[in-house]
Protein backbone atom coordinates (compact mmCIF):
# COMPACT_ATOMS: atom_id res chain seq x y z
CA UNK A 1 0.00 0.00 0.00
CA UNK A 2 1.29 3.68 -0.77
CA UNK A 3 0.43 6.35 1.08
CA UNK A 4 0.21 9.83 -0.28
CA UNK A 5 1.99 12.25 1.42
CA UNK A 6 1.28 16.16 2.41
CA UNK A 7 2.66 18.91 3.65
CA UNK A 8 0.83 21.87 5.66
CA UNK A 9 1.33 25.47 4.55
CA UNK A 10 3.33 25.88 7.53
CA UNK A 11 5.44 23.05 6.39
CA UNK A 12 5.95 24.33 3.38
CA UNK A 13 7.42 27.67 5.11
CA UNK A 14 9.42 26.05 6.82
CA UNK A 15 10.78 23.74 3.78
CA UNK A 16 11.50 26.87 2.18
CA UNK A 17 14.59 27.87 4.44
CA UNK A 18 16.29 24.63 5.04
CA UNK A 19 19.39 24.29 3.41
CA UNK A 20 19.66 21.68 0.38
CA UNK A 21 21.34 19.33 2.36
CA UNK A 22 18.07 18.99 4.57
CA UNK A 23 15.97 19.14 1.32
CA UNK A 24 17.68 16.13 -0.30
CA UNK A 25 16.81 14.30 3.51
CA UNK A 26 13.81 15.53 3.96
CA UNK A 27 12.77 13.68 -0.21
CA UNK A 28 14.11 10.69 1.34
CA UNK A 29 11.70 11.06 3.94
CA UNK A 30 8.98 11.39 2.08
CA UNK A 31 9.58 8.37 0.28
CA UNK A 32 9.88 6.63 3.46
CA UNK A 33 6.36 7.87 4.68
CA UNK A 34 5.33 6.83 1.35
CA UNK A 35 5.53 3.35 2.39
CA UNK A 36 6.22 2.77 6.16
CA UNK A 37 4.40 5.49 8.33
CA UNK A 38 4.06 3.68 11.00
CA UNK A 39 7.41 2.88 10.81
CA UNK A 40 8.54 6.30 12.99
CA UNK A 41 8.13 7.09 17.13
CA UNK A 42 4.49 7.60 18.76
CA UNK A 43 4.48 11.36 19.33
CA UNK A 44 3.07 10.61 22.81
CA UNK A 45 3.65 7.40 24.39
CA UNK A 46 1.15 8.17 26.96
CA UNK A 47 -1.68 8.41 25.25
CA UNK A 48 -2.85 5.29 22.85
CA UNK A 49 -5.37 7.41 21.29
CA UNK A 50 -3.12 9.24 19.56
CA UNK A 51 -0.96 6.32 18.24
CA UNK A 52 -1.39 7.81 14.39
CA UNK A 53 0.76 10.85 15.73
CA UNK A 54 4.05 10.17 14.54
CA UNK A 55 7.45 11.42 14.72
CA UNK A 56 10.63 10.43 12.51
CA UNK A 57 14.15 11.73 11.77
CA UNK A 58 15.36 12.98 8.88
CA UNK A 59 19.13 13.91 7.71
CA UNK A 60 21.40 11.76 10.23
CA UNK A 61 19.40 13.11 13.16
CA UNK A 62 19.87 16.35 12.15
CA UNK A 63 15.84 16.84 11.29
CA UNK A 64 12.50 15.49 12.86
CA UNK A 65 9.15 16.13 10.68
CA UNK A 66 5.98 15.03 12.73
CA UNK A 67 3.02 13.71 11.26
CA UNK A 68 -0.37 12.12 11.47
CA UNK A 69 -1.27 8.98 9.23
CA UNK A 70 -5.08 9.27 8.57
CA UNK A 71 -6.64 6.08 7.43
CA UNK A 72 -10.18 5.48 5.90
CA UNK A 73 -10.01 1.63 4.12
CA UNK A 74 -13.65 1.59 3.28
CA UNK A 75 -13.09 4.77 1.09
CA UNK A 76 -9.57 3.63 0.32
CA UNK A 77 -7.73 6.48 1.99
CA UNK A 78 -4.32 6.33 2.87
CA UNK A 79 -2.73 9.84 3.93
CA UNK A 80 0.26 11.03 5.83
CA UNK A 81 -0.01 15.08 6.70
CA UNK A 82 3.20 16.43 7.49
CA UNK A 83 2.50 19.15 10.09
CA UNK A 84 5.80 19.93 11.56
CA UNK A 85 9.13 20.10 10.15
CA UNK A 86 12.42 21.19 12.04
CA UNK A 87 16.04 21.19 11.35
CA UNK A 88 19.49 21.80 13.82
Amino acid sequence: MIYHVEETEEVLAELSALPAEALTAYLELRTTLELTPWSGNQYNPDNPAGANMRTQPFGSGHGLAIYVIIEHPELDEHRVVITRTTWI
